[in-house]
C-alpha cells in the first residue's frame, strides 16, 4: 500500500466506494502526471479529510470531492469545504507543490456553482475541466493582495516594492 508524507499529514488510499464509477469515468486526466483516488490525510493518525482524487503535474496538485447526488452535496456544510479546501492547501504545500486546485465534483447538478469560496461543478462538464490553479504559498497570496490594494490606492512606488520582493520570494520557491 502506499503512504505519501505531507508534514503533518500522513496521505493512504481507502475503499473504493462503487458510486463513483461514474466519476472516474468523466475525470479529465489528460493534464496530469499521476492520479491517486480514495485518499484519506491523518494527522497524528487520526483521519482528518478524504479527497476522492488527487490529480498530479509536475508544478501543481488538484484535490477532488466528489457527490453522487444532489442531497449528498446540499448536506456537505460551506464550513467543511472551507476546511477541505484549507487542508489541501496545506497538504500541497507540504508535498512541494506551489500551486494547487480543489474543486467538488456534483452527479445530477445543473449549472456550475460555488460553495465556501471553493469551485463546484456539475460530472457532466468534468471531462472537459482544466483546473485553475492558485497559490500554495500563504506568502505570495499576501503579497498579491497588498499589491493589488497599494495600486488601486495610487502608491505605485510601493507597489513596485512589494512586487521586487514577491519576484525575490518565487526565485528562492524555484
Amino acid at each position: 500500500m502506499i503512504e505519501l508524507s505531507s508534514d503533518p499529514y500522513v496521505l493512504k488510499p481507502r475503499n473504493t466506494p462503487m458510486t463513483e464509477a461514474d466519476f472516474r469515468l468523466h475525470l479529465n486526466i489528460s493534464w496530469c502526471r499521476g492520479v491517486l483516488f480514495n485518499v484519506v490525510a491523518l494527522k497524528n493518525a487520526i483521519a482528518v479529510v478524504e479527497y476522492d482524487a488527487l490529480l498530479w503535474s509536475d508544478d501543481a496538485i488538484m484535490f477532488v470531492e466528489y457527490k453522487d447526488s444532489v442531497a449528498a452535496y446540499k448536506d456537505l456544510s460551506s464550513r467543511r469545504v472551507q476546511q477541505m479546501n484549507s487542508f489541501a492547501k496545506n497538504i500541497a504545500r507540504g508535498l512541494g507543490y506551489k500551486n494547487f486546485a480543489f474543486i467538488v465534483v456534483v452527479k445530477g447538478l445543473e449549472e456550475e456553482t460555488n460553495k465556501g469560496g471553493v469551485e463546484v461543478l456539475p460530472l457532466v462538464e468534468l471531462g472537459c475541466y482544466q483546473p485553475i490553479f492558485v497559490s500554495s504559498i500563504t506568502e505570495l497570496e499576501y503579497l498579491n493582495k497588498m499589491i493589488a490594494k497599494y495600486t488601486r490606492e495610487g502608491k505605485e512606488e510601493f507597489a513596485k516594492e512589494l512586487d521586487k520582493l514577491k519576484k525575490i520570494f518565487e526565485m528562492e520557491q524555484a
